[in-house]
């Protein structure tokens, strides 16, 4: 009930609610204002139905109320003020008793399903918390920010007198709306011509709360300015925002939230206690209560969660659709996994209705350098380097990739075999990229980018592999790029044959030395042999390698002259895999 329309209300009620709302005791007043707790104690129980001013002055001070509001506070303390259009006035700058007084959890959704997994993250963010007054969970849209934020308030919500408050900020268009918003969520009422944010931070400069402020991303510098501003006008005030990209503001400490843990593929024998594998089996007992995780369908299953990189969202939409196309159905489709996963919830919000939505929500956040950088670096299939995301998007791209790492929509770079730091994006992440890459009209144009990139790789490596010095560093070079090698092969067989012999002639001596079978295959230029490893074959351990001739001299010595026939190759010709 608001302030208006309390017609009993007098100054007892007004002060023992003004007082709550400043999350005081009667002795923490009275101490405050320098009066006895007897005075505090017989005003609030209405023993004396007004206070001298001196006393009313002293209360004001300790109360926080000032301004005009101080003036009206004292008339209704003397009795020739209506307690409501105090209250009415005050509460812009104390929260109103309605919520003040009431800890726990406020704001927050009822939760329908269970929270499985993120025990580490849970206690991770939690911990952060007793430590920062700023902790902001990043990560890809549907790897469960908003869940995980929620559990966590769930849990530490009894740390804070007042509890803690969920503002939404997913709605919120324009950001200078951004603490309106907030303060509306809060029951702060906004005083004409004084800024939102302002009233906000007096409504909680004497309370301990909690503030869980959700869906940053899109109204980063607004949510960032609002966050500063209270974390330095409220001593006791401590925030958990949840965002795509961090803050960045002094005092923030961030956790990035990744993947569920993911079944160990060379071990199936506890794959019901992963994360993953867990929530699909939770999930799709929802959609069809005969679901069982059996000896048959668990490999299935485990194969499924980690080609949707362990993502709760993804996980959950394909769930839904367990009962209708069966868990081998959902793989084999999987390869049009942005048509398949969609929805599955008529309530939840558009950009979680479908894994699509999700990640188009982050992509749009984009600016329009940052979507040409992110759609060029799609095309490799595995981890790159700074160097090679420059070769295949060409300006900006170092910036833009670090914009992309902030976003979560690219890792962070780990090292790699060769030691140099590589960047990887997950698979859904790369085939929405590929998508967009084909749709701008720019596929052809990056593919060949990355053709010249792996060529200047593979003979730079080439060399080093000619010398006792370069050998090692340069095959783990080749290594880290094997995927993008293979891919470049393939694509190249086809669109620049001349470019694939030189890429097989550059690696031969890479393949002999990680022993690898070479097949000879022939590449549509008439009059050309070049050598490939057939994957995954090894040489026989038992002779030694030194007494073979290299591939790229087998390799030449099948292939005869430019303008004559070649011979008869050794062994078949096999396609590449």
């Amino acid at each position: 009930m608001g302030a208006a329309e309390q017609p009993g209300l007098g100054f007892a009620a007004l002060l023992r609610q003004l007082r709550i709302g400043a999350g005081l005791t009667q002795e923490e007043l009275a101490e405050a204002a320098g009066v006895s707790p007897r005075a505090v104690s017989d005003l609030e129980r209405g023993i004396h139905r007004t206070a001298h001013k001196d006393t009313a002055l002293l209360l004001a001070g300790a109360l926080g109320v000032d301004g005009q509001a101080r003036e009206l506070f004292v008339a209704a303390a003397r009795g020739r003020a209506p307690a409501p259009g105090v209250l009415a006035s005050v509460q812009p700058q104390a929260r109103a008793a309605s919520w003040a007084a009431a800890g726990g959890v406020h704001g927050f959704p009822v939760a329908l399903t269970s929270f499985i997994g993120r025990e580490a993250a849970t206690c991770q963010v939690a911990g952060l918390l007793e430590e920062h007054r700023l902790v902001t969970v990043t990560g890809p849209g549907g790897s469960g920010k908003t869940r995980l934020a929620g559990e966590v308030a769930r849990q530490v919500a009894a740390r804070f007198a007042d509890g803690a408050w969920l503002a939404e900020l997913a709605p919120v268009a324009d950001p200078a709306h951004v603490a309106a918003v907030v303060a509306a969520t809060l029951g702060v009422r906004e005083q004409p011509g004084a800024p939102a944010a302002e009233a906000l931070a007096r409504a909680l400069a004497r309370q301990q709360v909690l503030l869980v402020l959700d869906n940053c991303e899109h109204v980063i510098g607004a949510a960032a300015a609002l966050c500063a501003g209270l974390l330095a006008a409220c001593d006791d005030v401590r925030i958990l925002a949840t965002s795509r990209e961090p803050l960045r503001i002094a005092g923030e400490a961030r956790c990035r939230l990744g993947p569920l843990a993911l079944p160990d593929p060379d071990s199936l024998a506890d794959v019901a206690g992963c994360e993953a594998v867990a929530l699909f089996a939770d999930r799709a007992r929802s959609a069809d209560a005969y679901f069982a995780l059996t000896r048959e369908v668990t490999p299935a299953v485990a194969g499924l969660v980690t080609r949707l990189d362990g993502m709760p969202l993804a996980i959950e939409l394909a769930a839904a659709q367990a009962e209708a196309l069966g868990v081998s159905g959902l793989v084999e489709r999987l390869d049009e996994r942005f048509a398949l996963l969609a929805g599955a919830d008529r309530l939840a919000p558009d950009r979680q209705r479908s894994l699509a939505a999700a990640v188009d929500w982050s992509y749009r956040l984009l600016d329009e350098t940052q979507r040409r950088v992110f759609r060029a670096v799609s095309v490799f299939p595995a981890g790159f380097t700074l160097e090679g995301a420059e070769a295949v998007a060409g300006q900006g791209a170092a910036s833009a990739v670090a914009h992309l790492v902030d976003c979560s929509l690219l890792s962070p770079p780990q090292a790699g075999p060769d030691g140099r730091l590589r960047y990887s994006m997950l698979e859904t992440l790369r085939g929405y990229g590929i998508a967009r890459l084909a749709e701008a009209g720019e596929h052809d144009d990056v593919a060949a980018a990355l053709a010249g990139y792996a060529l200047g790789v593979a003979e730079q490596a080439s060399a080093g592999l000619q010398t006792r010095a370069g050998e090692p560093e340069a095959a783990r070079w080749l290594d880290a790029e094997d995927a993008s090698m293979r891919q470049v092969l393939a694509w190249a067989m086809s669109r620049d044959p001349q470019a694939a012999q030189r890429l097989a002639g550059a690696l031969g001596w890479w393949w002999f030395l990680r022993g690898l079978r070479v097949a000879a295959f022939r590449v549509t230029w008439p009059g050309r042999w070049i050598c490939s490893p057939r994957c995954g074959t090894p040489w026989r351990s038992g002779r030694r390698p030194g007494r073979w001739p290299t591939p790229w001299k087998a390799g030449r010595r099948r292939c005869g002259s430019s303008t004559g026939s070649p011979r008869q190759p050794r062994t078949p010709a096999v396609p590449w895999p």
